[in-house]
């Protein structure tokens, strides 16, 4: 089922201090890699892709995700589960971890 759902399912995620930085910035973003997760310190917005379930912490920031059936408001301190969805964007400044699924 296609669905982006707030959740508050304990999920480990890596400490910011885990991820490695790459040099160059990719959609406007710095990226930070951890194993399958990916550290995103985005000044506006970054697409990402999914054809599994991925799992998204805000870190920092507030904004929204957008995708083909709408748009759902995440602010610091949020967690959410992205479920087959495809193509999806977080808007708003901020810093966030995903869990690639």
């Amino acid at each position: 089922m296609m669905k982006i759902e707030k959740t508050t399912e304990p999920v480990p995620f890596p400490d910011r201090s885990d991820f490695s930085m790459q040099e160059n910035a990719v959609q406007g973003a710095h990226i930070g890699k951890s194993g399958n997760a990916l550290l995103i310190v985005s000044p506006r917005r970054y697409k990402l892709f999914t054809e599994g379930t991925d799992r998204v912490k805000i870190l920092e920031g507030a904004g929204f995700f957008k995708w083909k059936r709408g748009e759902m408001p995440f602010r610091a301190g949020d967690c959410f589960a992205v479920c087959k969805v495809g193509e999806y964007e977080l808007n708003g400044a901020g810093t966030f971890i995903v869990l690639r699924g």
